[in-house]
């Protein structure tokens, strides 16, 4: 009898540690494999480089299936990893339901206050009215005392919400369990069987979620001694669950019949249900049901100190270890799924790791880029700062050059006013120093101008021709033609191009003519641009050159050169296409002057 009671310490106290170090059914459990092939989908979005979105959902989707087993503190965290990447998206859609299926999981481990925090958050996210009262609800539910009539105060108020929408079927089926829990925690039986019923409206009646709302209803039908109810829905329900569902359901749903047979004290059918279901599933290669069947059996075996069946079952058991443990595919799924999850931790810190080299790389970047757009300021500073200067410079140069015409014109004047002094015509020489006064008067005003009025420099120019005329009344007459097309006040004209080249064709051409010449002055359009022509018939370059003085020659070279350059800075700072052209006529026949330049 000793030998028997120690064998059987023994292979409990073995099958105990296994059940401890071999499996534990909130981790370990995964139907059909998916908490392993989810894994590896989301192993592969990482080490691909999807988007935020895509990495967040499949987070989402593995605390899916580690909730499904119950494993709510991992499931935790994987629901804050898709929290953390939607979090990066701009679009940030999925927020709310991430952190509402958040709230509930910390909910369902007691954990109120951060709960009522993340069904605050799925609030603040939601885009949709019902779905954001509904969150509003349950975060106030959590923040409110842990009276269960308060909160059935909540859940009826989402129920009320709820029943208003045809959508929502998980929220509804969700929401009439969490009342039909707290009906039962206040002894409300007829309450929570209505509500667990309305709940089962809510799911199709072939799924395991309508399958685990029928358990509950059994176990309700127990607790209120409906044993003939109860024991008859069981039996449907594990006729149903072989039909559709794992072999863990299955396995649970036998062993759940079983305790409705002890409850009636039917003991033969109940340990009949119960070695059956370890059958099942040891067949199945479901170590954990296998070990949870045995341990139920052996229970029940102990209770009648029948120690010979508990010795053969642990034999049994242990005999089939091996074969149970190759042939249970949710182990390998379990290793595999570790291995995964290490993998994925590596990538999550290669990631971060890379994020960081990213993000120094994009700074010292930025960095750079500043530093260009700086030394690029700096230059185009330095340019605009030199550009300025020369611009300057070229109208300092270009003033010079406007003032050296004004003394040999004043010069030339003054001689005239002393001729007329000297032949004692005071009359003629108060005469024209009045008209010189006044062309000189306007010639000051306007001297500090690049372009003038059309309007403006005809006017002076008659005003130099009438001076001119007094001073040699028998040498020439003069005629200034103006195209109908000009607008003499809007266009512009060079100032003091056009008055040298008049005084050019007076004195070293017209004024050497034995005869009355004739000076002739014209503006036209020529598309685009304005063109001035001055023509003479005075005695022409050559013959000019022939008969005055070397210093003559140089002055009068000089204001052509004069010319030349303020033209030349005229064009560089307003790039105005002046251009000058000097043409003497065949056989000293005159001089003709062309200038051209836009009509801006």
């Amino acid at each position: 009898m000793k030998q028997v009671v120690i064998i059987s310490i023994i292979c409990f106290l073995a099958l105990d540690a296994m059940s401890q170090t071999i499996i534990d059914d909130s981790v370990y459990y995964n139907p059909s494999g998916n908490l392993n092939k989810t894994s590896q989908e989301l192993f592969k979005a990482i080490s691909q480089g999807e988007s935020n979105d895509t990495i967040a959902e499949k987070y989402y989707k593995l605390a899916i299936e580690l909730i499904k087993t119950s494993n709510y503190s991992k499931a935790e965290f994987y629901l804050q990893k898709a929290i953390e990447y939607a979090s990066k998206s701009k679009s940030n859609k999925r927020l709310p339901d991430y952190y509402r299926e958040l709230a509930r999981i910390q909910e369902n481990q007691k954990k109120r206050k951060v709960a009522g925090d993340n069904y605050e958050n799925a609030y603040q996210y939601s885009n949709e009215n019902t779905q954001a009262q509904i969150n509003l609800n349950d975060a106030n539910r959590m923040r409110s005392s842990t009276n269960p009539y308060d909160e059935l105060e909540f859940l009826n108020q989402n129920n009320a919400i709820l029943s208003n929408s045809n959508s929502y079927s998980n929220e509804k089926f969700q929401n009439y369990n969490q009342i039909a829990d707290i009906n039962l925690s206040l002894n409300q039986t007829d309450e929570a069987l209505k509500n667990y019923s309305n709940a089962l409206n809510e799911v199709d009646d072939q799924s395991n979620e309508a399958l685990k709302i029928k358990s509950d209803i059994a176990n309700l039908m127990v607790q209120t001694k409906n044993y003939d109810e109860a024991l008859y829905l069981q039996k449907e329900i594990v006729e149903q669950s072989n039909k559709i569902s794992e072999v863990e359901v299955q396995v649970q749903q036998m062993r759940q019949l079983s305790d409705i047979y002890f409850s009636q004290n039917i003991t033969q059918e109940g340990l009949q249900v119960l070695k059956d279901a370890y059958t099942l599933a040891i067949k199945k290669g479901s170590v954990s049901e296998a070990r949870k069947s045995l341990i139920a059996l052996i229970s029940h075996y102990k209770k009648d100190k029948n120690n010979e069946e508990i010795i053969s079952l642990y034999e049994d058991f242990i005999t089939n270890l091996d074969s149970l443990i190759l042939k249970d595919q949710s182990l390998i799924d379990v290793k595999l799924f570790e291995l995964t999850e290490q993998k994925i931790r590596e990538l999550e810190k290669e990631r971060v790791v890379k994020n960081k080299i990213i993000e120094q790389k994009n700074h010292n970047n930025l960095l750079l880029f500043l530093l260009v757009i700086m030394l690029i300021g700096l230059i185009l500073i330095t340019v605009a700062s030199w550009l300025s200067v020369k611009k300057k410079n070229r109208m300092i140069a270009l003033q010079s050059l406007r003032r050296e015409m004004n003394p040999h014109f004043i010069f030339n004047s003054l001689n005239s006013v002393n001729q007329f002094i000297a032949s004692n015509n005071e009359l003629e020489a108060n005469k024209y120093l009045s008209s010189y006064s006044r062309l000189m008067r306007n010639m000051m005003e306007n001297s500090n101008k690049d372009f003038i009025p059309l309007s403006l420099e005809i006017e002076q120019l008659k005003k130099y021709l009438e001076l001119e005329k007094m001073r040699f009344p028998d040498k020439f007459d003069y005629r200034i033609n103006i195209d109908e097309e000009i607008d003499t006040d809007i266009v512009k004209v060079p100032n003091m191009i056009i008055q040298p080249n008049l005084e050019n064709a007076i004195w070293h051409g017209l004024r050497y003519r034995d005869s009355i010449g004739f000076l002739n002055v014209s503006f036209s359009i020529i598309g685009k641009h304005v063109l001035l022509e001055i023509e003479d018939n005075g005695i022409g370059i050559e013959q000019s050159k022939m008969l005055k003085t070397h210093h003559q020659n140089m002055h009068k070279s000089r204001g052509l050169k004069n010319i030349q350059e303020r033209i030349n800075l005229l064009n560089k700072i307003h790039k105005s296409g002046i251009k000058f052209e000097v043409i003497d006529k065949d056989n000293g026949k005159g001089v003709k002057v062309k200038i051209i330049w836009k009509n801006n």
